[in-house]
């Protein structure tokens, strides 16, 4: 690396260089729009000026252990502005464990609208409709901050006007670093697709090499100006579903399937036979009477058998429920259920509502 000489910083020495008419006419212009905004910035005073700031500053750059290849990867202020609001600096290894359950979870317009709306303003604000070499440097603008991060090995966007220049094509390709960063990364991309308006039309993807590529086509909504949030969130929707789908699913980890019936009402836990029944139960009541308060035990019971889908809990503060175990199908269900808690609690039944006491 070389340093600074402590020599005189008068501006008395002369440097020629030899530049093309365009990019001589681009600086002239440059400085000379900026002289116009900000007439009392004395980096503006002159092409001169301009000459000198920027190789001083660029030196500067340099010795601080830049890079010439470092220029690619500079980030403009509106463009870094944007996401610093959304992002922060976390610890790599501790997230991408526990995203891991998270995996088939969806990206919802209704969680994130701030983000999403935000979103859609960066990249299609202002542009005129049909507009797509706009869109293609807003992207290459954030494209820079997505390759800063570390999370993100190579990311690029192919747009084709060509045969249909009003829905135009395109070609999203991503490549990441850590295993479950690049899943929730590839949904965010899939979402945040769909919240501009571009409609995914099919997917090579290969977790083993962590690449993802989305075939994409313009829909109305990428120009429109109204919100649309329902047309909008159904695109969500159809573009996560070449992520988050059942045959997906069904082909990873037990627990991911799981989760997701855990959400219907009409599905419960039953137990092989009852020695696999007393050891959950066991387990769970030692861990809940080890850490509830007294007050807290037969509602923290009451939500066990709740989780299994055995009871609706109809108010916490009453401790009363309605069982949904059939007496027919699930009646040793059923009384294992009233036996262990007429143990600790009186029980009266009112209209097939049972409350504890």
């Amino acid at each position: 690396m070389t340093t600074k000489k402590y020599l005189s910083n008068k501006k008395t020495a002369q440097q020629t260089i030899s530049l093309s008419p365009a990019l001589k006419e681009w600086i002239e212009r440059y400085v000379k729009v900026n002289q116009r905004k900000n007439p009392d910035d004395k980096r503006f005073k002159s092409v001169s000026a301009f000459y000198n700031y920027v190789m001083e500053q660029t030196m500067e750059s340099f010795k601080s252990g830049k890079t010439l290849d470092d220029f690619k990867r500079f980030i403009d202020g509106e463009t870094k502005e944007f996401f610093d609001m959304f992002t922060f600096k976390g610890i790599i290894p501790f997230y991408e464990f526990i995203l891991k359950s998270n995996k088939y979870t969806n990206f919802t317009f209704r969680e994130f609208p701030r983000f999403l709306f935000g979103i859609r303003k960066f990249f299609t604000g202002g542009v005129k409709t049909f507009d797509y070499r706009t869109l293609k440097e807003r992207f290459e603008r954030a494209k820079k901050f997505y390759l800063m991060n570390k999370l993100t090995k190579e990311i690029r966007m192919d747009i084709f006007t060509e045969g249909n220049p009003k829905y135009a094509k395109g070609v999203f390709e991503y490549i990441g670093q850590y295993k479950n960063l690049f899943f929730e990364n590839c949904k965010f991309n899939a979402a945040l697709l769909a919240i501009l308006g571009v409609k995914i039309t099919d997917i090579t993807f290969s977790e083993t090499d962590l690449y993802c590529r989305f075939d994409l086509i313009a829909t109305d909504l990428l120009f429109r100006k109204e919100i649309a949030r329902r047309e909008r969130f159904n695109l969500i929707e159809h573009n996560l579903s070449f992520l988050t789908n059942y045959y997906k699913i069904i082909n990873d980890e037990d627990f991911y399937l799981w989760m997701k019936m855990s959400k219907d009402k009409g599905v419960f836990i039953s137990f092989k036979d009852n020695k696999v029944k007393n050891k959950w139960f066991s387990l769970i009541i030692k861990e809940v009477e080890n850490h509830s308060k007294d007050s807290n035990f037969l509602l923290s019971i009451l939500k066990y058998f709740e989780r299994l889908h055995w009871i609706d809990i109809e108010s916490e503060e009453e401790l009363s429920f309605v069982i949904r175990l059939s007496k027919e199908k699930n009646n040793e269900d059923r009384e294992f259920l009233l036996n262990y808690l007429s143990q600790h609690s009186t029980i009266s039944n009112v209209d097939e509502k049972i409350y504890l006491e």
